[in-house]
């Protein structure tokens, strides 16, 4: 639509705007967004975030440097030349692909953060999870590859942008221009790929976000004037305040060793309190521990495969060990992800006013064990692996600063959990229960109950806590 069509409308729950600029590269994305977030700074409280992956930015500050310049351009020329022949992409380009798109999702959870602490949010590109491809969809889906991995991690990449492109903008502001235009612009870019993103950048939606249509052909100054006047429609219907606490619900976490009954009385309290208000139950483990003893029980490999599977786990989650391979850090930060994205839906109810209560909660101060991130308790060399724990690191500090109203831990020790769960490795639950009394998460309200007790006197003492305290 054209900015005069454009009738903007708040988008429910919001208290501040975020506003996208999307376009080929060469249609003046960089130039109109310093020019928005002038007229924006002048008024409120803004930031600027890329939401790029800047791969060819990337390539174009190597390329100069001694030894390593040639050898990734070379790479790059011969990757693009089988994406514009359709052959099969490399493996390296799979790999840097999916590390890129996780960058994206990083950024694009720090500009959340950003947006709830009451900014107003401008973003360079915007991801969609509509064209696959160069147009900031998803990489993997994009790429002529086959095998379970690039499968799975393709499941993990389209259903993260799927979750991004929920959060829709105010509005997105698409600058359009011609292959030749940005080839002129851009001399030093790909043509094939300027090409593919402006025959990509027609279909894309956000959404059902608005979409102003604005010529980047035209004059620097009448692209700025309609940019800027489709700014100031979405600035009338936000006022000035920002955000007030978004939590009008209740969080209960229940923490401790396996054994000690969190799921058993997590799943009572929400049976025994939704009868009177609304309440929803909130797993935030892995399950890694439940799936490996379900492959442990398949036929003739079982047994085996589980105890390379434990072996690789346990380097993995102890300190001073060495991370055992590229696929089980690629693994343990799918695994985070899918934390990440019950740790949003519990976020979520609290925000509508539910009563949540969770089995287990994450943490950041004893990396690989208790509910602790993956990937910074042994070490590595790879550079990729390095990049996937920054991130998961602070996917668990996004976590932890999102405290519980209460967290109750239940101690208990290990011949007792081993006791109630005998499937599980005695040594195991003697480090986890040696290493749950000194967590704090995060400082966050905590009281201990003695899970040595019956279930049944333990729920009493659990609900009693929670009137003490005022929870319920």
């Amino acid at each position: 639509m054209r900015v005069s069509e454009f009738k903007p409308r708040p988008v429910a729950g919001r208290h501040q705007p975020v506003i996208a600029l999307v376009g080929c590269d060469g249609s003046g994305k960089s130039t109109v967004g310093a020019a928005l977030l002038e007229l924006l700074q002048a008024e409120r409280p803004t930031v600027f975030c890329h939401l790029g992956k800047q791969a060819g930015n990337l390539e174009r500050t190597l390329a100069p440097l001694p030894f390593i310049g040639p050898y990734v351009t070379g790479k790059a020329r011969k990757e693009n030349g089988r994406i514009q022949s359709g052959k099969k992409a490399g493996a390296l380009a799979a790999i840097s692909g999916f590390v890129l798109s996780m960058r994206r999702v990083w950024r694009f959870g720090v500009m959340r953060c950003r947006h709830e602490r009451g900014l107003t949010i401008l973003t360079d590109r915007y991801p969609q999870n509509v064209v696959p491809g160069p147009m900031d969809g998803p990489t993997l889906a994009n790429l002529n590859r086959d095998g379970v991995f690039i499968w799975l991690f393709s499941r993990v990449e389209r259903g993260l942008y799927g979750r991004m492109a929920r959060f829709r903008p105010d509005v997105v502001i698409r600058l359009n221009v011609d292959l030749e235009t940005a080839l002129q612009r851009k001399p030093d870019h790909v043509p094939f790929k300027l090409a593919r993103k402006i025959d990509d950048l027609s279909k894309l939606e956000f959404a059902g976000a608005p979409i102003v249509d604005i010529d980047g052909t035209e004059p620097l100054e009448q692209v700025l004037e309609q940019a800027e006047e489709t700014v100031r429609r979405v600035l009338a219907l936000y006022p000035h305040g920002g955000t007030q606490d978004r939590r009008a619900g209740k969080l209960v976490s229940l923490v401790g060793c396996d054994g000690s009954g969190k799921s058993s009385i997590s799943q009572y309290l929400v049976q025994h309190f939704s009868e009177t208000r609304p309440t929803v139950y909130g797993y935030l483990g892995l399950g890694s521990g439940d799936l490996g003893r379900r492959i442990g029980a398949l036929p003739v490999i079982g047994q085996a495969l589980e105890k390379k599977l434990n072996r690789k786990a346990r380097k993995a989650r102890t300190k001073g060990e060495k991370m055992p391979g590229m696929m089980t850090g690629l693994v343990l930060f799918a695994f985070s992800l899918v934390r990440m994205k019950r740790f949003l839906r519990v976020r979520r109810a609290v925000e509508k006013g539910f009563l949540v209560v969770t089995d287990r909660y994450p943490q950041v101060e004893i990396p690989g064990q208790c509910d602790g991130p993956g990937l910074s308790a042994a070490y590595s060399n790879n550079p990729l692996i390095r990049v996937l724990a920054r991130l998961e690191r602070t996917i668990y500090h996004r976590i932890a600063a999102f405290r519980p109203d209460l967290i109750i831990r239940l101690n208990v020790d290990a011949e007792t959990a081993h006791g109630r769960k005998p499937d599980h490795d005695l040594e195991a639950l003697k480090v986890k229960t040696e290493l749950m009394p000194k967590l704090n998460f995060n400082h966050a309200p905590l009281v201990e109950v003695d899970a040595r007790q019956s279930y049944e006197v333990v729920q009493q003492e659990v609900l009693d806590l929670l009137k003490a305290h005022e929870i319920v």
